[in-house]
């Protein structure tokens, strides 16, 4: 039984909004999900673990990150509360995770097992065939979306400095936020290994662009100038 406040919580997500509270309940149990909760540094799953759960955050912030061949991690994305992630992998024949996810604040997930959500198997009900059908098509958007933001992700990476990627990185925010002024999500040495530059480097040309009046910033708050 999930908790109200929770269920109130993933009414509002996209993929479950045309559901009622009761429908929603109903199809939820009809996957196995599962309500865990997590302290802060927590790992939910390994990069090249077989995981066959699509999750999502109700509570906290998780990230998602790779490392290299010389043990340098490097932040793919950073999941805010009300985002889905795994979705994309758990849904593939292997289950092969290609990041790390771990919990950045104490956080609350619903883990859904995907091969039951796609499973219509000794299902009589067709209103729960029809709500998970829904479901199904809303996660194709959602799989359009990631390959979007794994598109920003190379954009940024492949410019050719540590001035372009901030300055690209923080516009990207900028757009995102729809605002001027701003809050990343990450510390100075997660922005480092999302950026992929070193820690030092990164505060350095900070330093830079704001005496060059090109951004102006206070801790994790930015501003473009």
């Amino acid at each position: 039984m999930i908790e109200k406040k929770y269920l109130e919580k993933l009414n509002k997500i996209n993929l479950f909004s045309h559901l009622g509270e009761d429908a929603l309940e109903k199809i939820l149990n009809s996957f196995n999900s599962k309500l865990i909760q997590l302290d802060k540094n927590q790992i939910i799953f390994n990069e090249g673990e077989y995981y066959q759960n699509m999750c999502i955050l109700l509570e906290g912030e998780v990230i998602l990150s790779k490392t290299d061949e010389y043990g340098n991690r490097n932040i793919i994305d950073s999941v805010g509360e009300n985002q889905i992630f795994a979705e994309v992998f758990s849904f593939t024949s292997r289950k092969i995770s290609p990041v790390t996810a771990t919990t950045n604040k104490k956080s609350t997930l619903l883990l859904i097992n995907t091969e039951q959500l796609l499973s219509i198997e000794n299902i009589g009900d067709l209103d729960l065939i029809k709500d998970k059908q829904e479901i199904i098509s809303k996660l194709l958007h959602t799989f359009a979306d990631k390959n979007l933001i794994l598109l920003s992700k190379i954009d940024i990476v492949s410019r050719r400095n540590i001035r372009e990627k901030i300055l690209h990185f923080l516009e990207l925010n900028k757009v995102k936020k729809g605002k001027n002024i701003f809050i990343i999500p990450y510390s100075r040495k997660d922005m480092a290994d999302f950026l992929g530059v070193d820690r030092s480097a990164l505060s350095r040309e900070l330093s830079r662009l704001k005496d060059d009046g090109l951004i102006d910033y206070e801790k994790n708050t930015f501003k473009l100038l």
